[in-house]
């Protein structure tokens, strides 16, 4: 029989009630969203924060922008519970292993807060179609990660793609939901985000740290991640066109120097 690592990818992901992922979304779920935060395009984090700001007494609005947030808990702790596994079988130190096997547990705490944040609103999880596919389903990130061309299941792709890049965002995203439960007067939602937030900090770290120990004196891996973390941070519109500039001006000086380096044919021979 194969080992659970060389099965785990074939297994789908399991929850209960099932998982309902937005782009399998039905009619049913269209009209649902449409009656309750006026469009299937508004159930996203940020237009939904900036809705429940513009109308704080509307719980619908509250009980949306938690179920869309609580989807990414849900599959953040699949993600790295599944890493846990797989990356026994790469050459990877065993301390990667149990910051992975931390990060997990810190999801499934996130997941926790979440759920108790949505039943004090009167809310259930499945009662919106979840932001995020998980397991086997596709994610955007996967298809990012297609788009440029990488293997997802290397752990420097995981590493920059989802602790580097996704998380640092995911710190923004809860920085900003506390600030809002913050202003709303809501005590909870403040305190849910900010013990969230705090633990980001350390995944985005976990990221930088790893990274480091993997591509230590391998130039060429060490780019890859820098490429990695940057094609999918413009892919997902997470930078601004001078942001974008710089990282084009940042490798075309990497690429420059590489070709003083390795030479002309890219394989550390001099050209002829």
């Amino acid at each position: 029989m194969p080992k659970l690592s060389e099965r785990l990818p074939g297994m789908p992901s399991v929850r209960e009630p099932p998982y309902r992922p937005m782009f399998t979304a039905g009619a049913a779920d269209r009209q649902l969203l449409t009656e309750r935060v006026g469009s299937p395009l508004n159930y996203n984090t940020l237009t939904l924060r900036r809705l429940v700001q513009a109308d704080p007494n509307n719980i619908e609005l509250r009980k949306a922008l938690v179920s869309s947030i609580l989807s990414g808990e849900f599959a953040g702790l699949d993600a790295f519970g599944r890493k846990v596994c797989e990356w026994q079988a790469w050459p990877v130190p065993p301390e990667q292993i149990m910051a992975i096997a931390h990060q997990t547990w810190d999801e499934v705490r996130h997941a926790q807060l979440g759920i108790g944040l949505l039943e004090s609103y009167g809310g259930r999880v499945g009662e919106y179609p979840d932001t995020m596919g998980t397991g086997l389903q596709p994610t955007g990130l996967e298809q990012q990660l297609t788009a440029l061309g990488v293997d997802a299941a290397d752990p420097i792709v995981m590493l920059s793609s989802v602790n580097v890049t996704l998380e640092s965002f995911a710190l923004t995203l809860f920085t900003g939901a506390a600030e809002l439960g913050r202003r709303l007067g809501d005590r909870l939602m403040e305190h849910c985000y900010d013990f969230t937030a705090a633990d980001e900090l350390t995944h985005t770290d976990i990221g930088d740290w790893f990274i480091k120990r993997l591509c230590e004196g391998d130039a060429r891996r060490e780019r890859q991640a820098l490429l990695i973390q940057a094609g999918v941070e413009g892919r997902r519109g997470m930078l601004s066109e001078e942001q974008a500039e710089e990282v084009r001006r940042f490798f075309e000086e990497e690429d420059r120097r590489a070709q003083e380096v390795l030479g002309n044919d890219g394989t550390g021979s001099s050209p002829a």
